[in-house]
């Protein structure tokens, strides 16, 4: 047997489905949902990366070609709509407790930490993430460490259907 909702009742749910989706990411100009021929767009006219390339059917790469620059952005899509921003940012130690710290004010104590060494073609490959919830959002800092190069990024990420998240 179903239920009718009375008019109070749909407009509540109403709201707290409005209120949920407010709750999902928003980076720059991107927030998730977003399709994928959207984000595309803005990159190309308003955004002035060096490259920018599609290295799979769910997924968008810009970046610019002087390591100086240390500018790359990743998108991933869901079924054509943005789920998830990844942004690298300059690697240092300070630069993480900073972030950590940051994000544990605002979000509390993370909800997952992943840390973990692998062997890779030309020696070890260092990883630290720590990830965050806020509503439908998992808020993500990693720091990777490989022989040649380290590596940081925030990533921002929403549950969906193609992938489990957070992504380590």
């Amino acid at each position: 047997m179903s239920k009718t909702l009375r008019p109070t009742e749909a407009l509540l749910l109403a709201v707290l489905t409005l209120s949920s989706q407010a709750l999902a990411f928003q980076v720059a100009d991107f927030e998730s949902g977003m399709a994928k021929k959207d984000v595309m767009d803005k990159l190309i006219t308003q955004w002035n990366f060096d490259k920018i390339e599609e290295p799979s059917a769910e997924t968008i790469l810009a970046y610019d070609t002087s390591s100086e620059l240390n500018r790359r952005y990743l998108f991933s899509f869901c079924k054509g709509k943005l789920t998830g921003f990844e942004q690298d940012i300059k690697p240092s130690l300070k630069a993480l407790v900073i972030v950590i710290q940051n994000y544990t004010q605002k979000y509390g104590q993370p909800s997952r930490v992943y840390a973990n060494t692998h062997v890779v073609s030309n020696g070890e490959k260092n990883v630290l993430g720590l990830f965050w919830k806020s509503g439908l959002e998992h808020i993500g800092v990693k720091y990777v460490i490989l022989p040649n190069i380290e590596q940081m990024s925030l990533s921002f990420e929403v549950n969906n259907l193609c992938y489990q998240t957070p992504r380590f």
